[in-house]
Formats: structure tokens, C-alpha cells, sequence
């Protein structure tokens, strides 16, 4: 055959296809859509998007703790990776760029690590649910947290956690002194 009629042909069998096409209504090409461009509709891979932590900090009567600060450290290399606020419901999200190991830390204003959320590892495209729960109270005018001291927690403890042992380390962490030093308060046996 010459090229010609080759030419011929092929165009038949476009035409027909278009014609085709059109007669059951299936378009080839998709149209467009109103105001998303091709470069804003494709992403790479891995964007902050696909990968992330989410979670909540609650104090030990699981209660919020409304804008908590919380910062996430990635396990590997023992660096805070990111800091952010928990919101007024002590809820709290971290959009990654890389994966890996990640634990979340809430921190008071001075840096000192409060309590942490369990330990994860992280694939591209997963989210990571976490629970920050504090030991203590949290008191939201002072900003601190409070250890609640229960007698019973006492009971059947060994001498090194007895309320005498935990009252004489509190008032050393604090500073305080006996003004009076008195007698020992021993039995005196005969």
C-alpha cells in the first residue's frame, strides 16, 4: 500500500473511533477542573500531609490540658523535632516530613519534660494516635502539676516510700528546715 492511502486509513479508523465516542457519550479526555491547575492537583510522595501524629493530653483525672506545650522527639537521634501548642481541648498534631520513631513530651515553659505519650514508629502515609497523661493534677491558673498523695498508696510499700520517707524528701526538695531539731521521738526500751 502507499503511503497514502495508509494515511487514509488510519484516519478512517480515528474519525470512526471519534464518531464512535461521541455516540456513547464517553469523553477521552477528562475536562478540566475549574480552578485546580495539573501542578496543584499532584503531589510528590511524601508531603507533610501523608504523614502525621495526632493526640491528647489529659492530667491523671483525664481531663484536657488546654494549650499544654508539646514537643516531639524523634527516637533515633534523640533531637526535638517539632513544638507546638495543644489547642483549648488539649488536642495536639504533628505534620511530618520524614518518618521513623517518634515519642510526644509535654513540657512546662522552663523545658522540663512533664509526662510522655507512648512510643511509635511511623511509615510514610500513617497517623500515629497518641495519649499524653500527666502523673498528677494540672492546675490551669499556675500552670504546674500537683502529685496527689493518697494514704493508701502507702500500705504494703517498703520504708523508702512510706509517708515519713515521701514527707522528709518533699520538705528536702523544698528547703525546709526544723526550727527546733527536739528529741527522737524512739521508744525507750528497758
Amino acid at each position: 500500500m502507499s503511503r497514502r492511502t495508509n494515511s487514509l486509513l488510519w484516519g478512517l479508523v480515528l474519525m470512526c473511533g471519534a464518531s464512535l465516542t461521541a455516540q456513547t457519550g464517553v469523553r477521552l479526555v477528562p475536562p478540566p477542573r475549574s480552578g485546580v491547575t495539573f501542578a496543584e492537583s499532584w503531589r510528590p510522595a511524601n508531603t507533610k500531609s501523608d504523614t502525621r501524629i495526632v493526640g491528647t493530653v489529659i492530667d491523671i483525672r483525664q481531663v484536657p490540658v488546654a494549650y499544654a506545650k508539646v514537643q516531639l522527639r524523634n527516637l533515633v537521634t534523640g533531637k526535638v523535632a517539632m513544638e507546638t501548642l495543644a489547642n483549648d481541648n488539649g488536642e495536639y498534631e504533628f505534620l511530618l516530613d520524614d518518618p521513623g520513631t517518634y515519642v510526644v513530651e509535654m513540657s512546662t515553659i522552663d523545658g522540663y519534660v512533664l509526662a510522655l505519650s507512648n512510643a511509635g514508629s511511623l511509615a510514610r502515609y500513617e497517623t500515629f494516635n497518641t495519649v499524653v497523661q500527666l502523673p498528677g493534677l494540672w492546675d490551669a491558673g499556675l500552670l504546674n502539676m500537683t502529685m496527689p498523695l493518697y494514704a493508701a498508696n502507702f500500705l504494703g510499700m517498703s520504708s523508702q516510700t512510706t509517708m515519713t520517707a515521701t514527707t522528709l524528701a518533699l520538705a528536702t526538695d523544698q528547703n525546709i528546715t526544723a526550727l527546733d531539731a527536739g528529741e527522737p521521738v524512739s521508744p525507750v526500751t528497758p
